[in-house]
């Protein structure tokens, strides 16, 4: 990436592992560069010059570019692992775009693995009309970033027996332990799906449920539904969630790596969403046997700082340190 928003006339790059936490202060650049590998996506699809990547509304290149220059080269490129292996890159220069990369059904194919959630996500509605949905336009995914429809994919998933509806209903209860089960009801408003109290037994459609489990629905349909191979990106998804649900959640990014062949990219400004990875990969108190740990070979933690004019990206090795060194390195960072 180069000349976008906060990053200017250097050529910066953020390499990937299978489980990715960038972590960094507000305004320094890691919605900016998630929103440029939806706007090549996009792009890859559509073919539209639309500067809507669900992180920014940029609107135009003006917007967009670093410093409002609009003469200076504006590029955003990835680089694709998996069945199809290369790079797409996008470039504005002086009110015109180009495109490089194919953008072939095998080009597509591997960009529809990618699936992404942006940080502030609307609240599920209490009704909502059922039908069948193909992959939304632009983000050719089957979970709308902002979590809108995670009712209607519930229920395909429920109504077509997905043989991984067990999964998401464990980590649902791990979650939010007051649940004991997740369902579509017999009875009732179509299109809605309800939990039941564990210890109440009373069932209680999502849309009645806490801010903290409604936004969580998303992150745990996706790990668990989405194919093997696929990246699921998610800013923040902490937003609202106690703890302990947050280490929860954790476990839910190390098995879905580790075991079940996804890619976990997520950006949080919570000190618990580090802590377990303090413990599992650096030398913090060991985690119990019930928690999924963090494999040292498939995690990478990245910093995002903001350093004069510039933007620092740079790679914070947790192996070998403890709990007040990893604090106070972040106290530092954070403010």
């Amino acid at each position: 990436m180069r000349n976008l928003a906060c990053f200017g006339d250097d050529n910066y790059r953020l390499d990937l592992s299978p489980e990715t936490v960038l972590v960094g202060p507000n305004n320094v650049g890691k919605s900016v560069m998630i929103g440029a590998y939806n706007f090549v996506r996009q792009f890859t699809f559509s073919g539209s010059w639309e500067f809507d990547t669900a992180s920014y509304r940029w609107e135009s290149i003006q917007n967009i570019a670093h410093r409002h220059d609009n003469h200076s080269p504006v590029e955003m490129g990835i680089s694709l692992s998996g069945d199809y292996t290369g790079d797409l890159s996008v470039v504005f220069q002086d009110g015109r775009g180009s495109f490089k990369g194919s953008r072939d059904n095998v080009v597509r194919e591997e960009l529809r693995k990618g699936w992404y959630f942006a940080a502030s996500r609307n609240e599920i509605p209490r009704q909502m009309q059922v039908g069948i949905h193909g992959l939304s336009t632009p983000w050719n995914q089957p979970l709308n970033p902002d979590g809108s429809n995670v009712v209607t994919y519930l229920l395909e998933r429920y109504t077509s027996r997905d043989r991984n509806w067990d999964v998401a209903e464990n980590w649902l209860k791990r979650v939010v332990p007051e649940f004991s089960i997740l369902k579509s009801p017999l009875r009732g408003a179509q299109g809605s799906i309800e939990t039941e109290h564990a210890k109440l037994g009373v069932d209680i459609n999502l849309a009645y449920q806490g801010t903290g489990t409604q936004k969580v629905l998303s992150t745990i349909a996706a790990l668990v539904f989405s194919p093997e191979g696929s990246t699921i990106i998610i800013e923040e998804p902490e937003i609202h969630l106690h703890p302990r649900s947050q280490e929860v959640l954790v476990d839910l990014f190390n098995l879905a790596v580790n075991e079940w062949g996804k890619q976990v990219i997520f950006t949080t400004h919570s000190w618990d969403m580090l802590l377990p990875f303090v413990s599992d990969i650096g030398t913090g108190t060991t985690r119990g046997k019930t928690h999924n740990k963090a494999d040292p070979n498939n995690f990478r933690l990245v910093t995002f700082a903001q350093e004069g004019e510039k933007v620092a990206i740079r790679d914070f090795d947790l192996k070998e340190k403890d709990f007040v060194k990893v604090r106070t390195y972040f106290k530092q960072l954070w403010g």
